[in-house]
């Protein structure tokens, strides 16, 4: 095999919608898929929060109609870094019934959202919330581990949030120590914390998802690529010169106008699909 021919193979990513994208919209959940489809996503992210089972089932139905993988699905869990014992506990019975919903829809991989430290990090000492999200993300990993399904946790752009570095991301993936506990990149979030598409590096072979949205520089949007300030090509350079291989999953939230939602994702679609194009990642 040509080098040529590898290097191609390597890096062909797939271009991905986030459902929650519809969330302030006349779409629904089922109908999401269908028109991702359209436009011509190759993969499709859902965020079960509060979904019946009727729903469920019609969108595992879609999913196959449309030939659409389910490339990731989203789960909060702030209670990881509660004070309360009977919370983390709670909260890790929860992610386990998510992950039994994301086996359902037969998705490789969970994004997992862990939360803050309480009271600014006053009233306990940091160190020991640290331990507990490390701990419970430990006992979740075990378990997600035993369905097949990798963990990537999200960095996020909040003052007191645990993962809000790629530093505090590698420590983190360090401490828990456990196989199928990597990482996800949200190149606004990134950017937003100062953290530069080179610092990327730190992660290499631990991202397994990207979340793809672009920011005025100051404040958490989630615009269409092209509406703000994220430097989104340098951020793909580098994920592709690192090797990472995940789709790239676009996300998108409130819209001025929900009623041209349709023409606010098929931007975002437009945009990316031309600098994956041009970097030859799809």
């Amino acid at each position: 095999m040509k080098a040529s021919t590898l290097f191609s193979e390597v890096h062909q990513l797939k271009l991905g919608l986030i459902e929650n994208c519809w969330w302030s919209s006349p779409v629904g959940p089922v109908e999401g898929i269908k028109i991702a489809k359209e436009m011509g996503f190759d993969s499709y992210d859902i965020f079960p929060l509060n979904t019946s089972v009727e729903v469920r089932k019609a969108q595992r139905r879609a999913f196959k109609e449309n030939e659409m993988p389910c490339s990731s699905f989203i789960v909060a869990a702030n209670g990881l870094t509660d004070f309360v014992p009977e919370m983390r506990k709670a909260t890790i019975d929860y992610v386990r019934k998510e992950l039994e919903i994301g086996f359902d829809f037969d998705s490789p991989t969970m994004v997992l959202v862990l939360g803050n430290y309480s009271y600014e990090k006053r009233e306990f000492k940091p160190e020991e919330q640290w331990n507990w999200a490390v701990e419970g993300v430990r006992e979740i990993a075990d378990y997600s581990k035993s369905l097949g399904i990798e963990i990537a946790l999200e960095y996020v752009p909040y003052m007191f949030y645990l993962l809000d570095s790629v530093d505090h991301m590698a420590k983190f993936i360090k401490d828990a120590d456990h196989p199928v506990v990597k990482a996800n990149a949200d190149v606004s979030h990134l950017f937003l914390m100062g953290d530069d598409p080179e610092t990327l590096e730190r992660l290499r072979n631990k991202i397994i998802n990207i979340h793809f949205s672009d920011c005025d520089g100051k404040v958490h949007e989630d615009l269409p690529p092209g509406r703000g300030v994220v430097p989104l090509k340098r951020y793909l350079h580098v994920l592709k010169d690192i090797g990472v291989s995940c789709p790239v999953s676009i996300e998108l939230q409130w819209p001025n106008d929900p009623t041209q939602i349709r023409s606010w994702v098929f931007e975002a679609y437009s945009a990316t699909a031309k600098m994956m194009q041009e970097l030859g990642l799809r």
